[in-house]
């Protein structure tokens, strides 16, 4: 049996194999060795990388066949935790093992498998935890979402930059999940995701992260046990602002949001809300917005109405006065009651900009700090703007102004 100090090396070492000497082969001797009788060892951890393998000219199928003989050593040694990162774009089929090995708890793989990740239909992990898979190929799609379901007591699923085959829908059916990720990027624009639907029954999930453009149709159940959304999304053109709103209707039970909106079809910032969205639970909400050629200030001021209890609002906006509507008479109820900090992360002194910092300050009556980040200003620009800014009127007598 290893010494125990060897053990939680072995958990480790695979991130610095980068630092191999060119054609020296005795660490991976060494390693050839420590696997030799797996059943042997005993192993919490292993995480490998294939750069090694790359920086020292070592045949492709001769070096892939390695670092699956020692993944499949590692699986045979019972070990709780699977991170494999082959950074080559036509990586060999990895071993069935990985999704058959009941002693595994988190299984991470960031790989582009030559043509298609295998994954055995109706296999079961029982004890795994946490799934990532990054930059995979699944030519059978409905294979993977079997194995989420079949995983009872998996928390923490992501998905990035993937490629599902033969679904017409994204199918997260879980109970036990706590954690999802679903990035896709600009996948929608530049590659085939694979799907046109996407459909989530996650009843005890708590955090969501969703990024991509707007897939045809979203359902989603009853999210109960949902406290925080980081949504980041594209709208390419008219159709996607129904599709955004059926998305953004099922995250409304939410404490925490984070919204980013990339509205590249120039629709959504110019009308008015729609109703339905209301974040009775909101405490938190951080908007950011990377591309607009309206204004969307207006449309931020009507969406606290949505927000009776939000107390933090942090906001990244481009400064813009195409599409610009008056500023709502009515004020929202979070704003003259429950706001107690706002943050302007994006401020370059623009009129339009001013005029929403001064509705603030003028109907914030709890307003406690409100945090404006300059975007480099001229030295005596940034006097004149901080002055101006320290001279608006404000409801709240415990109001602090900080420009850092």
């Amino acid at each position: 049996m290893l010494p125990h100090c060897l053990l939680l090396i072995l958990t480790i070492v695979y991130h610095f194999t980068q630092y191999l000497v060119k054609k020296d082969y005795s660490f991976l001797d060494f390693v050839d060795r420590l696997f030799s009788n797996p059943k042997q060892l005993s192993l919490e951890c292993f995480r490998v990388h294939d750069y090694w393998m790359r920086s020292n000219d070592i045949p492709r199928d001769e070096g892939y066949l390695r670092l699956n003989g020692w993944i499949c050593a590692a699986l045979c040694c019972g070990v709780k935790g699977i991170d494999i990162r082959f950074m080559n774009k036509d990586v060999p089929t990895l071993p069935t093992l990985l999704f058959t090995c009941q002693s595994l708890v988190t299984l991470k793989l960031n790989i582009r498998v030559r043509g298609n990740m295998n994954v055995p239909s109706n296999t079961c992990l029982p004890n795994l935890k946490t799934l990532h898979f990054a930059c995979s190929i699944f030519q059978e799609g409905y294979s993977v979402l079997m194995l989420i379901s079949n995983c009872h007591v998996l928390e923490t699923l992501e998905f990035t930059y993937c490629e599902f085959g033969n679904i017409s829908k994204l199918n997260i059916h879980n109970l036990s999940l706590k954690r999802l990720v679903l990035d896709f990027g600009e996948m929608h624009v530049h590659s085939q995701i694979g799907f046109n639907g996407i459909e989530i029954d996650t009843p005890n999930l708590v955090y969501f992260k969703y990024v991509d453009t707007m897939v045809e149709g979203y359902t989603i159940s009853d999210m109960k046990s949902l406290e925080r959304a980081d949504i980041e999304i594209t709208l390419l053109d008219s159709v996607d602002y129904e599709r955004a709103t059926n998305l953004i209707k099922g995250i409304c039970n939410i404490q925490s949001l984070c919204l980013a909106i990339e509205d590249c079809s120039g629709t959504l910032f110019p009308m008015p809300l729609d109703p339905v969205l209301a974040f009775n639970n909101l405490i938190e909400l951080e908007f950011c917005n990377y591309y607009s050629k309206n204004w969307q200030g207006t449309w931020i001021v009507e969406y606290l109405h949505c927000m009776p209890n939000l107390e933090t609002l942090t906001l990244y906006m481009v400064s813009t006065s195409e599409g610009f509507r008056s500023l709502p008479t009515t004020v929202p109820l979070c704003l003259l009651f429950r706001i107690k900090e706002i943050e302007i992360k994006h401020f370059e002194g623009e009129g339009h900009m001013f005029e929403m910092i001064s509705y603030f300050l003028k109907h914030a009556s709890v307003l406690e700090k409100l945090v404006i980040l300059l975007i480099d200003p001229v030295e005596n620009e940034e006097s004149t703007i901080i002055e101006e800014l320290l001279s608006l009127p404000k409801k709240s007598k415990k109001c602090k102004i900080v420009t850092p």
